[in-house]
């Protein structure tokens, strides 16, 4: 039998956190180009930002589930009530994160625009052109994933912080850098 693992290992926690980072720039990315009038060459700086931000946010998901997939991690600590939210919360939040950059990509696409990368390279196009499938895709994106994900993210917060300050045991310390 292998021997449990206590802590989360750094490329999982610097991944963890590295989303948290990358997941608050894409929205602020969104929110910030509401600042901005249409035409304003910012409020397409900001948009574009956001769109290579979710682009990225697909690689690093790639990158994270690979990496979980291969190291070990600690068990959830809990009653069995809580471990099975736990698995169905950390579920959520990973087809969310992929479904929001993902509609979002097919929402451009039905919409006839590219989608780049920073500059580097564009998302080849899969869709031809439907607006009508991209005001469809748009509402999933913005009005049922995007309030799904904060709903997700919100209880994982709260039940870490629950974790750490009601229960008192190490759920939040094993995913913080180590001191």
């Amino acid at each position: 039998m292998s021997n449990p693992v206590e802590r989360w290992n750094s490329v999982s926690k610097g991944l963890h956190w590295l989303f948290v980072i990358l997941l608050l720039s894409v929205w602020g990315a969104v929110e910030l180009h509401e600042f901005y009038e249409r035409g304003d060459p910012m409020r397409g700086w900001f948009m574009q930002l956001h769109f290579s931000l979710g682009v990225g946010v697909l690689m690093l998901l790639a990158l994270r589930l690979y990496w979980r997939a291969r190291h070990k991690r600690p068990q959830i600590e809990g009653k069995k009530w809580q471990k099975a939210l736990s698995s169905l919360t950390h579920g959520g939040l990973y087809l969310l994160i992929l479904a929001m950059p993902v509609s979002g990509i097919v929402m451009r696409q039905l919409f006839g625009r590219d989608t780049e990368f920073f500059g580097l390279f564009a998302v080849p196009n899969l869709f031809a052109k439907n607006p009508d499938l991209g005001k469809q895709i748009a509402f999933l994106h913005k009005d049922v994933m995007w309030p799904a994900l904060l709903v997700l993210v919100g209880l994982h917060i709260a039940a870490a912080l629950w974790h750490h300050f009601i229960v008192r045991d190490n759920t939040l310390t094993r995913m913080l850098p180590q001191r």
